[in-house]
């Protein structure tokens, strides 16, 4: 972890773009165009190689568990499972070994108020590194977050995954006693739990990173494959799925899961804890993602195998 995020001083000669929606950095190494209707990027090729099936998202909404039947309600009201982003302002900035780009932008639905104010900050490094810090600012009218972060889509053959933190079972912040920290490696499909009625699942909490790659080949040939991994300072949280969240708040029964053609990654500030008053008392205050301001970094590292 430390190695992944030591800085990268190698000199680059940017090239940049830009227009009335998007802008565009590239080197040798990488094209990027970054939305800044959106605040984030919609593509990545690195190495010639594509990254994103679809642009990148903030994110906020989680199936809901079936713990969540009360709290579900008020989400569903706050419109979390339908929001939008809208960025106001975009500032670019080069430097000698990195370009930085800041926005900011609002998350909310199409009919109700902001519910978080987002300043975002972008560091494109030479290497094609892109670091990342949030400052968010939660309107405290809404009900407590299901989640927070990002959720990028990359090709369907890069379906294998390794992380540190809580496994091999799912983990949250409220239900990780059947996990113990390690290093795990294992197939995307593999960290899916088939629930009945599909609902959020799992999720790996206090992790410090997780790489997203395709299946070595077995017959000793070489590969030249990009992989990309996503590390922070502070443990986060991870999901990694071949269904959306909408996928899985749509259907009511498992056999009804479509697979999206990508692997979903969510990586999370946190998210809201999984015990409720669906039968009991509320949620404990310590396990709700209500603070009215936070902030969450992240380094998203593409490498070449």
């Amino acid at each position: 972890v430390k190695k992944l995020l030591e800085e990268n001083d190698k000199k680059a000669d940017f090239q940049i773009g830009e227009d009335d929606h998007y802008l565009t950095v590239s080197t040798r190494e990488f094209f990027y165009t970054y939305d800044k209707l959106a605040g984030a990027f919609s593509e990545m090729v690195f190495q010639n190689q594509n990254l994103l099936e679809r642009p990148m998202e903030y994110n906020i909404w989680r199936a809901p568990t079936d713990n969540d039947r009360n709290i579900k309600n008020e989400w569903f009201r706050a419109q979390y499972d339908r929001t939008v982003t809208r960025a106001y302002d975009t500032q670019i900035q080069v430097k000698e070994n990195q370009v930085q780009i800041s926005t900011v932008l609002s998350v909310s639905a199409i009919f109700t108020q902001r519910i978080l104010d987002i300043q975002t900050v972008w560091a494109i490094k030479a290497d094609g590194t892109v670091d990342v810090t949030m400052e968010v600012k939660r309107n405290t009218d809404f009900p407590m977050l299901p989640r927070f972060g990002l959720r990028l889509f990359f090709p369907k053959n890069m379906d294998q995954v390794e992380y540190t933190g809580l496994g091999p079972m799912e983990s949250y912040m409220d239900k990780k006693r059947a996990s113990f920290h390690g290093r795990f490696n294992c197939g995307v499909k593999e960290l899916h739990e088939d629930y009945i009625r599909p609902q959020e699942n799992g999720s790996h909490y206090d992790c410090d990173y997780v790489t997203v790659k395709k299946k070595l080949p077995q017959n000793g040939e070489s590969s030249r494959d990009v992989f990309l991994t996503a590390v922070s300072e502070k443990s986060f949280s991870f999901n990694a799925s071949v269904y959306t969240e909408e996928e899985l708040t749509q259907k009511a029964h498992n056999y009804e899961l479509e697979e999206s053609g990508y692997t979903v990654l969510c990586v999370d500030y946190r998210q809201n804890g999984i015990g409720s008053n669906s039968c009991g008392p509320e949620l404990l205050k310590k396990y709700r993602l209500d603070e009215s301001a936070f902030t969450f970094s992240v380094r998203l590292k593409p490498e070449l195998i």
